[in-house]
């Protein structure tokens, strides 16, 4: 099971790149760091909010979504501020995306999440998509792949500035095994709409919590963990 991977070690990473390049380093590398790729100036790059990347690869994937990239450069490769070019990415892994929806969660049987965790440090923000992603265990059978779906009622009331989702693990597939082993995946969900539920007060952004509540096995109440996260107006 792969450490829980937060947002804030991708901007780190950037900010080591500055410094170890003012420094006079030459050789920098990343492990299934957080980069969302998107159009830039008539370019496909994959940026972090603190230094952009390309690569051939990179150029090559589906835009204006997330990814796990592995990462090398050098110097050579050339670079233009913090912006680096030429990047070797021998692993892009595309974040799945998840499904969202403003409606009360349905009750039948749901699939256990063994351990769940927001990516902690991503706002909600246009120029990154309007993703929220999460991290997620779960016991995989071998045939069996799961679909993340978050949930949240838009009755709920603002006054606390806490948004209470439901998530459940929607199950697809035929088992060819009895027993199976517990593996970690992640989902994106574009939260666009989750701006008509908060009342910006004329400010361009808000911080404000989300808790969410998932089923663990063999458990009649739901596990609740709650986050902050920053939601930009437009």
């Amino acid at each position: 099971m792969r450490k829980l991977i937060l947002f804030f070690s991708v901007v780190i990473a950037g900010l080591f790149l500055t410094s170890c390049l003012e420094a006079g380093d030459s050789n920098f590398s990343g492990q299934r760091q957080l980069f969302y790729i998107t159009q830039l100036e008539g370019t496909q790059v994959a940026h972090n909010g603190d230094f952009v990347m390309t690569s051939n690869e990179i150029k090559s994937k589906d835009p204006d979504r997330w990814y796990l990239i592995t990462w090398s450069w050098s110097t050579e490769n050339g670079m233009v501020s913090t912006n680096v070019h030429n990047a070797i990415t021998p692993e892009i892994e595309q974040i799945p995306l998840g499904v969202y929806s403003q409606q009360e969660a349905p009750q039948e049987t749901m699939t256990p999440v063994l351990n769940f965790n927001m990516v902690g440090g991503l706002p909600i923000v246009g120029s990154f998509g309007d993703f929220l992603i999460v991290q997620y265990v779960w016991n995989k059978k071998e045939g069996e792949k799961v679909q993340a779906k978050l949930y949240n009622e838009t009755t709920q009331p603002d006054a606390t500035d806490t948004y209470i989702l439901e998530l459940r693990l929607e199950k697809s597939g035929t088992s060819t095994e009895t027993s199976g082993k517990n593996v970690d995946g992640f989902a994106a969900f574009d939260v666009s709409s989750l701006r008509s539920l908060v009342n910006f007060n004329g400010q361009d952004f808000k911080d404000i919590q989300l808790k969410f509540n998932y089923y663990k096995e063999n458990a009649g109440q739901p596990t609740s963990v709650t986050q902050p996260v920053r939601i930009y107006k437009n």
